[in-house]
């Protein structure tokens, strides 16, 4: 918060500014990992009903 005192009373309702980059990025990375693992799960079941099908 640039405009207000860094000795404000409002100042410990926030977190640190380290979390302000540190949570985006470890929410961002499970996401991508999310993401993979649905891929990887959807490929590798489709590639098994396939081998199936055969």
């Amino acid at each position: 918060m640039p405009f207000i005192d860094s000795q404000h009373v409002i100042h410990k309702y926030f977190l640190p500014r380290a979390y302000a980059v540190a949570i985006p990025l470890a929410a961002g990375l499970l996401l991508l990992l999310f993401v993979g693992l649905f891929i990887s799960y959807v490929m590798l079941k489709t590639k098994r009903v396939t081998k199936k099908a055969q």
